[in-house]
This record gives structure tokens, sequence and C-alpha cells, in this order.
């Protein structure tokens, strides 16, 4: 008996010993940070090379896909650099991204100003009065700010209402005011990447603050040349973002236990930090903020992501062999359309005539046989499901339906195009300001943009992006403020 309980006696003991050191041993290989960033875009990198040139270097990024850049992503595509997502700098003045990359001489403007507009050889639309004066005192309405302000409507019932005030008694028949005041809509829809304009509100869409200067000013080396640029590379002296970045990383959940903040990802990992910059796009935090986070967010949080607007915008590029518009033809080709000129194409298509909500196509500046067209909405999310195939026939039946009484239009060599939606880790293109968030005024951006404190002063769980910011969402600017603002967040704490 006595054997038996040694025996027992010792083996609790041997028990306790593993079970002790084995923990210990855990817990000295648990990755454990300072900071953790979830997300690779530039907001995620905007918050590291701050936090890194202030001599915070426990950090790691958690980025889902493979590569710095988010919705920053250029790409080769035959002979050419195109640019997947975010394109322009849109301004000049007071511009922080301009600023960081004007003294590298990779900027210069393109002209956006002159578009040639076209309409079927047998549609009624009179094409001077588009050119002449229309459509620029049409777009012109959604610059007046105090207008939409005052209306606290959709920016489809502003637009309308404005609009038939503007065409009264100018003697502008029924089919060019009605052409333009579609093409009018598809613009503003692809310049704010929405489905239609009766989800967008009036009020929130002029809290928008437009930068001075030029709102087209294009990358010659590629919108990937301003990660090098945050990151030191063409000074000599580079941070180490890309080295503190673990990629294919998918977050799952985001669990918060007083101070400590421990993230599983989908592939088991696991990760310690004191602080976590959460930076993935709206349209993730749509899909997944009510099971990502333990304990859940806050309802007014909640309310804020449910609220904001996110939208889709695709692009299709276009390779020719050889270059068969004309040269006098200026930069932008624009699609104007009567009901009944949609009716007969869609009748006529082979293809199920989606493309009539391409507003326009446009030429890519240095790039001679390369065309680039956008698409929001409903037909954005189909041309993503279509065969290279289907997709050039269909923009083949579009120039033939405008152009081919006029020129021979030959089959593109190449073809490619976004899918902004079925990407998992973006669910969309960049957000814009709903109605649903005009009824919470500035409230829902701030709301998203507020941390999660301990102890009501230490700020646990951060938000980024460019949704979280108040009068520069749905920009890269906008996605670098606010990256730069949590991490300072941080720093601001530590001191």
């Amino acid at each position: 008996m006595k054997r038996i309980l040694s025996l027992h006696f010792l083996l609790v003991i041997l028990f306790f010993t593993i079970t002790v050191y084995g923990n210990v041993e855990n817990e000295s290989n648990r990755e454990k940070y300072k900071v953790i960033i979830v997300g690779g875009g530039i907001s995620g990198v905007a918050a590291a090379t701050r936090l890194l040139s202030n001599n915070v270097s426990d950090i790691a990024i958690l980025e889902a896909s493979n590569r710095l850049g988010g919705r920053v992503y250029t790409a080769p595509f035959g002979d050419f650099l195109i640019e997947y997502g975010a394109q322009w700098v849109h301004g000049q003045g007071d511009n922080p991204v301009y600023k960081i990359a004007e003294p590298y001489n990779f900027l210069y403007v393109q002209n956006w100003d002159t578009p040639s507009f076209l309409k079927h050889s047998d549609s009624k639309i009179n094409i001077s009065v588009v050119s002449s004066w229309l459509f620029e005192e049409s777009y012109g309405l959604f610059n007046n700010d105090n207008d939409m302000m005052l209306c606290n409507c959709s920016t489809e019932h502003y637009f309308n209402n404005k609009f038939n005030e503007l065409i009264k008694n100018k003697n502008v028949d029924e089919y060019t005011a009605e052409a333009v005041a579609d093409f009018t809509k598809k613009c503003k829809s692809a310049d704010d990447a929405i489905r239609n304009l009766n989800e967008e509100g009036s009020w929130g869409s002029a809290q928008y603050l437009t930068r001075n200067g030029s709102l087209t000013v294009a990358w010659k080396t590629g919108y990937h040349s301003f990660i090098n640029i945050l990151t030191g590379k063409y000074e000599g002296k580079q941070l180490p973002v890309e080295q503190k970045t673990k990629f294919n990383k998918v977050v799952q959940t985001i669990n918060w236990t007083g101070n400590e903040v421990e993230i599983t990802c989908e592939d088991g990992s696991r990760y310690f930090a004191d602080h976590v910059i959460v930076t993935v796009s709206l349209g993730v935090l749509k899909f997944s903020s009510k099971t990502m986070f333990n304990p859940p967010l806050p309802d007014n949080k909640l309310t804020a992501i449910e609220s904001l607007g996110f939208g889709l915008l695709n692009k299709m590029y276009i390779q020719f062999e050889t270059r068969w518009w004309p040269l006098d033809y200026e930069y932008l080709l624009c699609f104007l359309w009567t009901n009944e000129d949609i009716q007969k194409f869609k009748n006529e298509s082979k293809y199920g005539g989606w493309t009539t909500e391409i507003p326009y196509i446009h030429f890519v500046e240095n790039q001679p046989r390369l065309l680039e067209g956008w698409l929001t909405g409903d037909a954005a999310q189909l041309m993503e499901t279509l065969s290279d195939d289907e997709l050039t026939g269909a923009i083949i039946e579009l120039f033939n339906w405008f152009l081919g009484d006029q020129y021979s239009i030959s089959k593109p060599i190449n073809v490619t195009r976004s899918a902004w939606a079925s990407n998992p880790f973006v669910h969309g293109s960049y957000s814009f300001r709903s109605i649903k968030s005009d009824r919470l005024g500035y409230s829902a951006a701030n709301v998203l943009a507020e941390p999660l404190l301990f102890n009501q002063t230490n700020p646990v769980i951060l938000f980024a992006g460019e949704a979280s910011s108040e009068r520069s969402f749905s920009t890269v600017q906008g996605a670098l403020e606010t990256g730069w603002r949590e991490a300072t967040r941080i720093l601001n704490f530590q001191l």
C-alpha cells in the first residue's frame, strides 16, 4: 500500500511539474507584441511607419493577402502597368499624399476636362447642347454643398429637383435632357462607388473635403510607389515594414480581456498585443464585425458600421494590337443613352446589355493602345463573373453600337478587370455617406473611429481606414491620415 501511495504521489508531482514548466515554456513562446496592426493597406502601413519612426519597433502587421497595399494595387498588364484600385491623388492643396510624393517627380496631371460625347446614329440626342453647356452645368449641381446640405435628402432626389430647375425654360428637348440626366447620375455613381443615387445622402456627400488643385493627379510609376516612399525605400533608410508583416494571415477573432488582446487567425496561429489597430475595410467590418470581436462591439459602433455606405466600383482594361480610334478624340468617350436607346440595345444585345451602365471609357495616357472603363453596382458585380471572351464580346458590341458606322472596331488582344466585390479581404471598393448615416450626422464616422478603452484611458482596440475619416472618406489620403491618427493615439498614451 505504501508503495502504491508513493507512486501516486510521484505521479502527481510529475504531472504538476510538467504542467507548470510546460506553461512557462508556452508563455515564453507566445508571440506577444506591443502593437499589432490588422491589415497592410495604406492605413496599416501609415500606422506602422509612424510607430517605427518613433522608436516603437515591437509591432507586427497581420495581412490577409500576399502583398502590402490593400486597395492600392498596381499590377502589370501586357506591356503596361495598371491600377486595379486607387488611381489618383485627389487634389494638390493640403493633401498629404501629394505633399509626400511630389518631391520625387512621380506625379503628373491627367486632363479629364475634355469629353467626347457619343450617341447612336439614330438617336434623337442633341450632342451640341450636351457638349456646349448642359453636362458641365448638370454635373456642377453636385458641387453646391450648401444646397445639398439644406436638402438633406438622397442625392437622387436633390439632383432631380435641381436638374429640372436647370433645364426649365432652356429649350432642351426631352431626349437630350433624359440622356444627360442619366449620364450625370452614372458619373456621380462612379465617383462615389454607389449602386444608385437613392442610397447616398446629400448632406453626407457634401461633407467630403475637396482639396484644391487637380483631382486627377496620376502616378508615372504606379500607386505602389507611394508605399515605397512611406517606408523610406528611396531615402536609403527603409523602415522594416515588410519584415514586420505576416502575410496570408486572415484574422478570425479578436478577443479582448482587460488590457491584452488575443488574435486568432484562420490557420490557427495566435498572437497577443497590448494595442491592436484594426484597419480592415468597412466592407469586411460589415461582413464580420458581429463575429470577429469578443466581447461584441458596442451597439453604437455596430450601428455606425451598418449605417455607413460601402459601394462597388470596378474597372476594365482593354488592350488592342493597334489604335483604331482617331487621334482627335478627346480623353473621355462618354456614352449617351435615352431610355428608348437602352431598350433597343438590350433587345438586340447578345450579352444582356449590361454595358449600358458604363458611363465612359477613357484613353490611358502614355499607353496609346489601352482603354479603361469604370462601372458600378450590379453590372460591376456581374462583370466579375464573366469570362474574358464574354467581356471582350460585350465591349465590341458597345463600341459597334456607337462607332461601328464610322470605324472598323478591332478585337481586343487582352482584357482584364478588377473584382473587388468577390475579394474576401475587401467586400467592395470604398465608403460613402448613405441616407442612414446622414441620420446620424458626423457621429457615424466619429463612432467608427472611437477606440475601445481599458480603465477609460488605455486604447486597447483602435480603428483606422478611409471610412473612419470625417471628410476624406473614400480616398487614400483618408486612409493615410487615419493610420497616422491611431498610431499617434498610442504614442500619446505611451508618453
